[in-house]
């Protein structure tokens, strides 16, 4: 929908496509193998890294059977690309292509079964409406002393049960998915079935949590220093569409004022966990903090709870006061780590924007493009993304040579960390990421 050299805004749709449910893939190697994986072993048995197209049934881990002598292969259910390997939870991310998925799928039960077509309904084991999962027990008759069973090829709705031809009918929910550029720029490069990458100019920085959707406004700081606490009253009339940014954190008054008002999101420290579930009406789900329709976003820089904001991110602030920001609220915490984050567009300063002020094409520019190494070195700055110290930041000061318990009761590989506060703890190393400055 767009191409290289295109200046947009941050609403501009840069990619389009009809949303199937149920995807990403999501490839589990501990039930595949009908054994618990340690995180050390997932590297290892893994064939295929991320970015990796693979067919259906191509292979994508081997584990090596000592007791049975053989090899145990764990093959892919869909033609795609792996999106993602978790060691910690010993699992595999596939964006399914969208020419091989199957919109819908009928089951012809009857046949499976060797059933006569009209006792479809007494082995069915669900019903018209209901959403299955793939994998998921659709019919199941007994027959000579065993259980026959038949399972959902696809996720999906089950549409119809005929009595007649014998069969189940399941159909893939779709909905359309709009990619939207988030920041105002230049598209420098498109990526097929994903969407583009974009060029700007200016600040961003990533939260520790958050919840909500990608909005966009002008900044308004509403505090007078980081430590600040925004409360009801300090929510004027004019936020309407505006990105907001509070010092320490913000009151449940001011968050419902400020949504009520129009504003697009706040950015604080942290805010109270009650306060927000309050003002969702809902448990947040720290798997995914998405919240559709919402049209607002709330950002954490520091933490849960009312948390002093770093200078850091409170210098960036003030002085992006009245500029275009983006923000995008959602965070993931399930298999692949989502921070927040937030960008400040320099480009519309004195509201002279790059829609209308666009880059030179022909100027030079420098993309550095930042990269994880194997492992973390000891110097590295990292943040913890799991309790007891989640949401800190330390300097990583040596690698255990030896496998260690952590709270969990897993022996994992762990790092030496001296926290900012002056302890130094061990955590696992896939319980940090690395803070790489830009």
């Amino acid at each position: 929908m767009v191409r290289p050299g295109d200046i947009v805004g941050p609403s501009a749709v840069v990619a389009k496509t009809d949303f199937l449910r149920e995807s990403p893939r999501v490839v589990d190697l501990n039930a595949e193998l009908q054994q618990p994986i340690p995180p050390d072993m997932v590297q290892k048995v893994v064939l295929k890294q991320p970015g990796d197209y693979v067919h259906k049934g191509e292979v994508l881990a081997a584990f090596p059977n000592s007791m049975a002598g053989e090899t145990i292969e764990v093959l892919s259910p869909c033609d795609g690309i792996v999106q993602y390997v978790s060691k910690l939870s010993g699992k595999i991310v596939m964006l399914e292509d969208p020419k091989s998925m199957q919109p819908m799928a009928i089951v012809n039960v009857s046949s499976i079964l060797n059933i006569n077509p009209r006792s479809l309904r007494a082995v069915a084991r669900v019903k018209e409406g209901d959403y299955v999962t793939e994998g998921e027990i659709i019919a199941g008759s007994p027959t000579k002393g065993k259980l026959d069973i038949v399972y959902a090829p696809i996720s999906g709705i089950v549409t119809r049960i005929c009595p007649y031809a014998g069969t189940i009918s399941i159909v893939r929910p779709m909905k359309t998915l709009k990619v939207r550029a988030q920041i105002p720029g230049r598209v420098i490069q498109t990526i097929e079935h994903t969407g583009a990458i974009i060029e700007g100019l200016g600040s961003t920085f990533e939260g520790v949590c958050g919840v909500g959707t990608e909005c966009f406004g002008n900044l308004c700081v509403l505090a007078q220093n980081p430590y600040d606490v925004l409360d009801e009253a300090g929510v004027g009339n004019d936020v309407a569409g505006k990105i907001l940014a509070a010092g320490a954190g913000a009151t449940f008054g001011a968050i419902k004022r400020a949504f009520d008002l129009g504003a697009r999101g706040i950015i604080a420290g942290g805010f109270n966990q009650r306060d927000i579930i309050s003002f969702l009406g809902q448990e947040i789900d720290l798997q995914n903090t998405e919240i559709e329709g919402l049209d607002f976003a709330l950002m954490m820089t520091e933490g849960a709870g009312f948390m002093p904001m770093s200078s850091m991110v409170w210098e960036i602030l003030n002085e992006g006061n009245g500029l275009l920001t983006s923000v995008d609220g959602v965070t993931k915490f399930d298999l692949q780590i989502k921070r927040p984050w937030a960008f400040i567009d320099y480009s519309s300063r004195n509201g002279v924007h790059m829609n209308v002020h666009p880059v030179d094409p022909g100027e030079e520019s420098t993309h550095r493009l930042l990269t994880r190494r194997q492992r973390i070195a000891p110097g590295d700055l990292v943040r913890c993304l799991r309790e007891p110290y989640f949401g800190l930041w330390g300097i990583v000061e040596d690698h255990i040579t030896q496998k260690t318990p952590v709270e969990s009761g897993e022996i994992m590989e762990t790092i030496k960390v001296r926290l900012d506060d002056g302890r130094s703890v061990n955590v696992a190393e896939t319980n940090v990421e690395v803070v790489v400055p830009v």
